[in-house]
């Protein structure tokens, strides 16, 4: 059991954070934790829990809520003393506790271990303590005096950086200090020194005087005797002041990096923060690793140096990109895209994500978590559920996770303009080589000469050593010398660094004026480009710009190109013919925070989720036609604006337009197995309650279709229903026609072969009244299916070649493909197995043709189903192989019981009795949660004698036991056991 306090008020017991929802029991405890260890009066905690009027209950209630706390945390944490209640709690249980613990223990050793005690105690903070009690009387006094005691330990923490030979890296971080705390004349001292060993001794004397300024005019009071001494000793540049030097490699150590002329690698330094981030990494307490620093500090960098640095040590790296995110709940499902961890029918990816974890040795870099920081708690899942998982993560803040150790990213070394370092020493500083290094990119005969060091020099003091500031402005040296910089860049980083208490570190400030320099050389029809661009994630096209810009008097491709020529946008590759270009996530904030000054965002974003409607209402008719492999690529480029969309609608309560958007993407949702998300989207869209009844209604149709690829049969019939009286009552026979045949495919799975032939038939009378070809095609094949399930062949397969003949006419090739192969069943159920094997070969070269993953697996399915009823188990085996090399990249499970019965088959036929089991035990198990699919299984084999002879083979106790193991394996385990990837000798399992 541990208690925090020192941030939000929780409690937390392996590794989950125990709810206490109630306002009294919550103020109880945290007066209680407040006086840890000492018995507090029942009278004083009926005074503060009611604030002196209390109920004439009062005490029986009081009682109530000490239950409470006890059955939560156990009756031993909080004893009762006489007529009082104390709660016990020790360093190791208690945030607080350890906290004061630290600090006094730093105060009897020396500088560095000092040092690291107090960084560890501040590490303790989330945030404002008992800020939920603000206002309540108890807890004012309270949350002063914590205060109080975080302010002493970081200045205790910077007195022992100083003493350590601290000076440039603490200045950022005690302007901000002074700006908050303005009356801390400890810290007026610690930012006086810090700017003086940083050789600014003007800037350490300038802050004195303000210091002076900020005391006579507020306070009325002159500054401290010790205050003033120490002005005295910087203006006679007493010698005292230089306690330490920065530390220098010893003899053996590993020296500074060279100059640029022998540099060829784009990372540049670090080498301290490499070999104390390996050594974190290194040890096995440490796995949650949080980079921390201001945007364009060089984290994500780092990282991927750290990740490149560990390669041969780890098991495995995998690099998560989230910096396209707008949701965390979309953390999992990002993760497990990028280790190919696909969804299970009705199970969420961060269910699928745990499991394929459990049991691997993994370090996952996750970036840019700044963006969905509510995903913490998800990680600390992840820590659990998976013991030999690291996380080595980039943000901007830290995470605020127990499990979480920081490590702050500062800027680079820069040089002290006012020790005049030589050309040779301005080689050896990190700022200079990150800076000549890009430039020489853009301008590849730059060198550092006599002639520009000091500009150079002054330029990375200028921009405070922060990678992406420094290549902005490098970038500029295709037009422009470092002096002709300096000359543009004039006072505006000066500017905003005046902005103390604005909640943003320094370098912030400073990379916001980097950014905004590249702006402000924009014209303004320009800027107002730029700042519309930003509410596009992960890249977008030309044709994206202009509907999203809506500026008629500007020439968007010249815009775009100005753009990018100053470096505020970048050109990727793209699949198709139009590029895609996008921002860098720091520059497209810069951008956001400009949209929404410029008061017009909401408009801006309507007009981006509009433009997302026009591409998903032109992809839904695409996704079914032959040109559906190109439809997938685009929007497989554009689903992070199209989530963008979709989360903008549902925030703005515009339901039409995500209902329309998510509705016309089932297709997409379904071939790129992202069901789950799709169907979450719009029933979230649809419990807004609002929106036309015809988007509502067609909404409802195409999740009903989501939730069959899931076999919930249930919600699929309640969203059915409930849509089809809008389509009628509206007149729409297409989306009738639609709906009915959903109905009739729920009532085939559900086992009604009569209520599915009645339904899909009155589908089909539907589509011919819509005039709709594909419809009634569609339509046509459903009703030959249930015919032939109720064993009417001859109709049965006139009504599915009329289907094919029509899909043909209308050029849907993907659906003469799928009605083929509903033939060849119709011809395995006659006997004509030559028939259907043709028909199976046919349906696989069109599936082919068009990439269809889906249509390829079935296909091979069935066709290494035909190789073996002709006693050919080799062509099976291949068959087979890669129909299930399909699904394992796919994740198309839906259909994958039929290869895993197939495998089955093949197995038992290689007297290979456990893996033939285990593999249709899987399988039934996947018929148990998504049902069996009629459609595409018309001749299929009872396989019931099969088991029942495997059982008698092997015994009740051995089939059994193979049985179990066979359903506790996850689907991959599946696939890869039926390729032959992970068999094990039948002897060591029967």
């Amino acid at each position: 059991m541990e208690f925090r306090i020192l941030g939000p008020l929780e409690v937390v017991t392996e590794g989950r954070v125990v709810r206490l929802d109630a306002a009294k029991p919550r103020a109880l405890l945290a007066i209680l934790l407040l006086h840890t260890n000492e018995p507090v009066p029942r009278d004083r905690l009926i005074e503060d829990l009611w604030a002196g009027r209390p109920p004439s209950s009062a005490a029986k209630v009081l009682q109530t809520y000490v239950s409470q706390l006890r059955r939560a945390f156990g009756r031993e944490v909080i004893r009762t003393v006489s007529s009082a209640y104390e709660l016990r709690a020790d360093t190791g249980s208690f945030d607080l506790l350890r906290f004061e613990q630290l600090v006094v223990s730093a105060r009897a050793t020396g500088p560095a271990e000092a040092n690291g005690m107090l960084r560890e105690a501040l590490s303790l903070w989330r945030g404002q303590p008992l800020a939920e009690f603000t206002y309540e009387r108890w807890a004012q006094s309270e949350i002063g005096r914590l205060e109080e005691l975080r302010i002493e330990a970081l200045q205790q923490r910077i007195e022992t950086d100083l003493a350590l030979g601290a000076g440039a890296e603490l200045v950022s971080e005690l302007e901000l200090l002074v700006g908050q705390h303005p009356h801390r004349e400890g810290l007026r001292a610690q930012l006086m020194l810090a700017l003086y060993r940083s050789g600014r001794q003007a800037d350490a004397l300038a802050a004195y005087r303000e210091a002076r300024r900020s005391l006579v005019e507020t306070l009325g009071i002159e500054p401290t005797l010790a205050l003033r001494r120490l002005e005295r000793s910087i203006l006679d540049q007493d010698p005292a002041l230089d306690l330490v030097k920065a530390e220098r490699p010893a003899d053996g150590e590993e020296q500074p990096e060279p100059g640029p002329e022998s540099r060829r690698s784009s990372f540049v330094g670090r080498k301290r923060e490499l070999r104390e981030i390996r050594a974190l990494l290194g040890r096995e307490e440490v796995r949650l690793l949080t980079l921390t620093g201001a945007a364009g500090a060089g984290k994500t960098r780092l990282a991927l140096e750290v990740t490149g640095v560990l390669e041969g040590k780890a098991p495995g790296t995998v690099l998560v990109e989230l910096g396209r995110l707008t949701d965390a709940v979309l953390v999992a499902r990002a993760i497990a895209n990028e280790l190919e961890v696909k969804e299970r029918p009705g199970h969420s990816a961060r269910e699928a994500l745990l499991e394929y974890l459990r049991e691997r040795q993994t370090l996952l870099l996750l970036d840019n978590f700044e963006h969905v920081l509510e995903a913490a708690s998800f990680l600390r899942e992840l820590l659990v559920g998976a013991p030999g998982v690291k996380l080595l993560v980039t943000s901007r803040a830290p995470l605020g996770v127990p499990e979480e150790r920081v490590y702050p990213v500062p800027a680079l070394e820069l040089p002290v303009p006012s020790l005049r370092p030589s050309l040779a020493e301005l080689n050896g500083i990190e700022a200079v080589l990150l800076f000549v290094d890009r430039a020489r990119a853009a301008r590849p005969g730059f060198v550092l000469t006599e002639t520009n060091a000091a500009s150079v020099s002054e330029l990375c003091v200028r921009l405070d050593g922060l990678p992406l500031a420094l290549e902005l402005a490098a970038a500029r040296c295709t037009l422009l010398s470092p002096g002709a910089m300096l000359e543009r860049l004039g006072s505006r980083l000066d500017l905003l660094r005046a902005a103390p208490g604005s909640g943003f570190a320094e370098r912030q400030w400073t990379l916001r004026g980097a950014i905004e320099w590249s702006y402000d050389l924009l014209q303004p029809e320009q800027q107002q480009l730029f700042t519309s661009l930003g509410v596009f994630v992960a890249g977008f096209t030309l044709t994206g710009a202009e509907h999203v810009a809506d500026q008629p008097h500007l020439d968007i491709l010249e815009g775009v190109e100005t753009l990018h020529r100053n470096n505020l946008l970048t050109a990727e590759h793209a699949r198709g013919d139009e590029p895609r270009l996008r921002m860098l996530e720091t520059v497209r904030e810069f951008a956001l925070e400009r949209l929404v000054a410029r008061g017009d965002g909401e408009a801006v974003r309507r007009r981006h989720a509009a433009f997302y409607l026009v591409l998903a209402e032109e992809a839904e008719p695409g996704l079914l036609g032959p040109q559906q492999r190109e439809w997938l690529e685009r929007l497989d480029s554009e689903r992070d604006n199209i989530r963008a969309a979709l989360g903008w609608a549902l925030e703005a309560g515009e339901a039409e337009v995500g209902l329309r958007i998510g509705s016309a993407l089932y297709r997409f949702w379904q071939l790129r197995n992202h069901v789950q998300e799709g169907r979450e989207r719009m029933e979230d869209l649809l419990a807004l309650g609002s929106g036309s009844p015809g988007a509502r209604a067609k909404a409802q149709t195409q999740i009903a279709n989501l939730a069959l690829n899931q076999g919930d049969l249930e919600a699929a019939r309640r969203m059915l229903e409930e849509s089809l009286e809008v389509h009628r009552r509206t007149g729409n026979d297409r989306m009738v026609a639609n709906a009915l045949g959903l109905l009739g495919t729920a009532a085939l799975l559900g086992g009604d072969t009569d209520a599915a032939l009645a339904v899909t038939r009155e589908a089909l009378d539907a589509a011919r009244r819509a005039g709709h070809a594909y419809v009634e095609s569609a339509a046509l094949w459903q009703v030959g299916v249930c015919l032939a399930v109720r064993g009417e062949l001859d109709e049965a397969e006139r009504s599915v070649e009329e289907a094919v003949d029509l899909a043909r006419k209308v050029g849907n090739a993907r659906s003469v493909g799928a009605w083929l192969k509903s033939l060849a069943g119709v011809a395995l159920m006659r006997g004509d197995h030559a028939r259907a094997s043709r028909l199976f070969e046919e349906s696989l070269t069109i599936h082919r043709s068009l990439d269809d993953e889906w249509g390829m697996s079935n296909s091979l399915a069935s066709l290494a189903f035909l190789a073996l009823e002709a006693g050919d188990a080799e062509t099976a085996r291949a068959r087979l192989s890669e129909a299930l090399a399909i699904e394992r990249e796919s994740a198309h499970h839906v259909l994958l019981a039929n290869p895993l019965e197939v495998s089955a088959r093949l197995a038992a036929g290689e007297d290979q009795p456990a893996l033939a089991i285990r593999l249709y035990a899987r399988a039934a198990l996947l018929r148990e949660v998504v049902g069996a699919f009629l459609h595409y299984e018309l001749g299929w084999p009872d396989h019931a004698p099969t088991v029942d002879a495997l059982r008698s083979l092997v015994g009740e106790a051995a089939f059994e036991k193979e049985w179990e193991r066979g359903r506790a394996m996850s689907l991959l385990e599946a696939i890869d056991q039926a390729i032959g990837e992970q068999r094990e000798p039948e002897a060591s399992t029967l």
